[in-house]
């Protein structure tokens, strides 16, 4: 009788969802969190990513964003280019191209390589859409 119970706890809890994996990501989850809050940017944008990704924690695709900006103000410089991502795509917050530019710059800056591609695709693409005036100041 004693094994047939054992067998059967077992095979319940191997039915079951473990729940110490969901209390490890928690945790991970709730460390991170914490040190983002004390100011630490790279816990900052762990949380970011975790909001972004739903790992550990539901997916948010607002409050990534609203992490990812203050690693990126704070000088996270992957932050920075992703801000750009951000504002070039709309992830998490309406497209705004002027602002990617600025956070595509801040990227550079600080040395991001990829920001300078992004950039400069961004640049053409604005200067491509660009529409010149049907008459020029000196007409009148």
């Amino acid at each position: 009788m004693k094994h047939q119970l054992i067998f059967f706890t077992l095979t319940i809890f191997s039915l079951a969802s473990n729940p110490f994996n969901n209390l490890e990501s928690s945790n991970k989850f709730n460390l991170a969190y914490q040190s983002a809050l004390k100011g630490n940017i790279d816990a900052q944008f762990d949380v970011a990513m975790m909001y972004g990704t739903g790992i550990n924690v539901k997916k948010n695709k607002r409050e990534a964003f609203n992490w990812l900006h203050k690693s990126a103000f704070n000088g996270h410089v992957q932050a920075k280019y992703l801000m750009g991502v951000s504002f070039k795509q709309g992830t998490g917050v309406r497209v705004q191209k002027d602002l990617a530019r600025y956070w595509f710059r801040k990227a550079v800056k600080a040395g991001h390589q990829k920001a300078i591609f992004q950039l400069v695709e961004l640049e053409r693409e604005l200067q491509s859409k660009k529409i010149e005036p049907i008459y020029s100041s000196n007409e009148f």
